[in-house]
């Protein structure tokens, strides 16, 4: 229950910037924009990949919708803890320090999802032709993708955020995980039109559930024999990170130099 209390006071906290929420949606809803004349230029009305300019539009809402969700930036909480010392109070609090990083930034993240997300989806349904899922297997299955990509982006957000305490600084790491989400993730370019060997990377590389399963797999691009087969690596991945994340922190607090305190 403690930790509820957490992600409901982080919830609470973004409410307070309330007023800031309509130049999100309208971020978002730009970028949407963009991305749908950029793929009304190259696809036009033909098929790229077997690839509609329709299923391309509900690629890129999608993946902005998805983009909200994500846990990724739970590295500059720490690297900000870091610095200023805060990070020991919680050290020595009878909680565990990931579990509160979770709640905390899903509470943030339910915020973006009701207060952007939403209003972004119902303006991009009156505006744009959006498909619901393929069919319901494909969206129940969507949404254990969605919810295994959310999880991912908090483990590789962490992973990064223990690297910091041997760095002290993230920033050379933010730019570097940003760089490889915006190419890996297949956010803004699907997989479909990569290059062989660089879709071979992709496709080995844990990025792909931050944004391009989930999607696919909503747009039934993802047959339903190979659903099992597709999340079943999302979960090793999962496993993988988690034991990653546990080994590094355990090495971290060994190391711990904490800044300003």
């Amino acid at each position: 229950m403690g930790y509820i209390s957490y992600g409901i006071k982080a919830f609470l906290q973004q409410i307070s910037y309330r007023t800031e929420v309509w130049l999100q949606v309208l971020g978002n809803f730009l970028l949407i924009l963009i991305q749908v004349s950029i793929w009304k230029v190259v696809i036009g009305n033909d098929q790229v990949e077997g690839i509609s300019l329709e299923q391309m539009i509900t690629y890129s809402v999608i993946n902005t919708l998805i983009a909200t969700l994500l846990l990724t930036e739970v590295f500059k909480s720490v690297d900000n803890e870091l610095k200023t010392g805060k990070i020991a109070i919680y050290l020595i609090k009878p909680v565990l320090y990931p579990l509160f990083l979770i709640a905390e930034n899903i509470g943030r993240a339910l915020y973006r999802f009701i207060f952007t997300a939403i209003p972004t989806m119902i303006i991009c349904i009156f505006i744009f032709e959006v498909h619901t899922p393929f069919s319901f297997m494909h969206g129940f299955a969507f949404i254990i993708a969605l919810f295994l990509g959310i999880i991912i982006s908090f483990l590789i957000g962490y992973f990064i955020a223990l690297v910091s305490f041997w760095f002290l600084t993230t920033f050379a790491l933010d730019w570097s995980l940003g760089a490889l989400m915006t190419v890996f993730s297949g956010s803004f370019f699907p997989l479909w039109f990569f290059p062989p060997t660089w879709r071979f990377f992709a496709e080995i590389l844990p990025f792909q559930f931050l944004g391009f399963i989930p999607a696919a797999i909503y747009l039934g691009e993802i047959p339903k024999e190979q659903l099992f087969q597709t999340l079943f690596i999302g979960c090793s991945w999962t496993i993988l990170l988690v034991i990653m994340v546990i080994l590094l922190w355990k090495k971290a607090m060994k190391r711990l130099i904490i800044q300003g305190g």
